[in-house]
């Protein structure tokens, strides 16, 4: 870890002089001139404490800027083990007439009304750089595709179309996973991939959207739904693919495939939301998720049948693994809880997050404070708990808890 603290002291010393401690205070007030930074920046170092696994220490460095026409933004992250260099997003954005724009480049779509699950966010899934159940988190922290937007805006309504080619490489290049710099174009432009998004806004507390999506495999309609009341917003995401289950696209052993795949032509995913803010600017949001192409209370009891075999005990955790880094819901039902309260206290903000299987009762909950000491300077602490029988979706974990402890600093 020595590298990451040298790494951590250079990005300090380089600027330096917008740390309040080592600033020189001037009592020339005319003097003052804003200067702008030519790069946003972010250092991040995360500690979680496991209850059974390994504790796992990352260091996070962000380097992004937004303009008018242009926004990259480049991750740096390292443990104890491994190092990577990522360009999550780098593109241009013009504008071809007043009501008419384009982005061509490396862009991380991010689509759907839904908190906890987005059945119609199509380009998730290419490439996580953390896995985590906080849906934030989840779409934060993936790597954007290779893509040509174009987007029209006429009165009421706006018209979107999406193209993402697939691009073929070699593997350990610059161009795909390489050891410490990797574009990763095999996993985010894996596939030929367009959409067509029709948003209306002509009733009045009502918003809406259409979506066509189309890639080699899969032909998708989706469609977002939401209701403005006082405090209160219902919101419907619905999206209707021809396709099969995520575990009958996996290459696994037969043996378990045959337990689960389906022969089903058309998955229905759907998210039925209502979001409400209270008084006290508390915003607790609720969420039914359904997913024809996931395991129901039967295919759980097969699930942990099957993982009493030794043979496919292992296999069975790579399956779930990869479910989660398509940013997929392996059960047929899920339900979701977030709320959060904002300024509890001065600078502190609180948060409650539960994930809960229907079908066995298990849940992953999460408690979290986030309290900044200024406008630089963040501490943030969750405490994840992990509950429900061994042989039930979340009580199967590897941790019965765990305590993630972060510091960031921004430039």
């Amino acid at each position: 870890m020595r590298f990451l603290w040298l790494l951590l002291l250079v990005s300090i010393m380089i600027r330096a002089d917008e740390l309040d401690f080592l600033d020189e205070i001037d009592s020339d007030v005319g003097s003052f001139e804003e200067k702008k930074s030519a790069v946003d920046a972010r250092v991040k170092l995360s500690f979680l404490k496991n209850e059974s696994s390994d504790d796992d220490k990352i260091f996070y460095l962000r380097l992004a800027k937004q303009e008018k026409n242009y926004l990259y933004d480049v991750r740096f992250i390292a443990d104890e083990d491994t190092q990577s260099f990522n360009i999550k997003e780098l593109y241009y954005k013009g504008n071809f007439a007043e009501k008419s724009f384009y982005e061509v480049g490396r862009i991380n779509i991010k689509e759907g009304v839904s908190r906890g699950y987005n059945p119609t966010d199509y380009f998730k899934g290419t490439h996580s750089l953390t896995l985590s159940n906080d849906p934030k988190e989840r779409k934060e922290n993936r790597l954007g595709s290779l893509l040509f937007s174009q987007t029209l805006f006429l009165d009421k309504w706006t018209l979107k179309a999406i193209y993402s080619p697939k691009i073929s490489v070699s593997k350990n290049t610059l161009l795909s996973d390489a050891k410490y710099i990797g574009l990763h174009l095999d996993e985010s432009n894996y596939h030929d991939r367009a959409s067509l998004y029709v948003d209306y806004s002509g009733f009045e507390d009502v918003s809406s959207s259409v979506i066509l999506h189309y890639n080699e495999d899969d032909l998708n309609f989706g469609f977002n739904l939401s209701y403005i009341y006082d405090s209160w917003i219902v919101y419907l995401e619905n999206s209707l693919k021809y396709a099969k289950n995520e575990i009958s696209k996996l290459e696994i052993n037969p043996a378990i495939r045959d337990q689960f795949s389906s022969n089903k032509k058309y998955i229905d995913q759907a998210t039925l939301g209502i979001n409400y803010t209270s008084a006290s600017n508390i915003v607790t949001t609720v969420e039914y998720i359904f997913n024809s192409g996931g395991l129901d209370d039967d295919d759980w009891d097969r699930w942990f049948e099957l993982g009493k075999n030794p043979l496919y005990a292992r296999e069975l955790g790579s399956i779930r693994e990869q479910i989660a880094k398509k940013e997929s819901i392996q059960s047929r039902q899920s339900l979701f809880v977030l709320s959060r309260a904002s300024d509890v206290m001065t600078n502190l903000d609180a948060s409650v997050l539960a994930w809960v299987n229907p079908y066995d009762g298990s849940s992953l909950s999460q408690v979290g404070l986030e309290y900044s000491y200024h406008d630089n300077l963040q501490t943030n602490l969750f405490l994840r708990n992990y509950r429900g029988k061994t042989d039930s979706e979340y009580g199967s974990a590897l941790n019965d808890y765990e305590v993630l402890i972060e510091a960031e600093y921004l430039f």
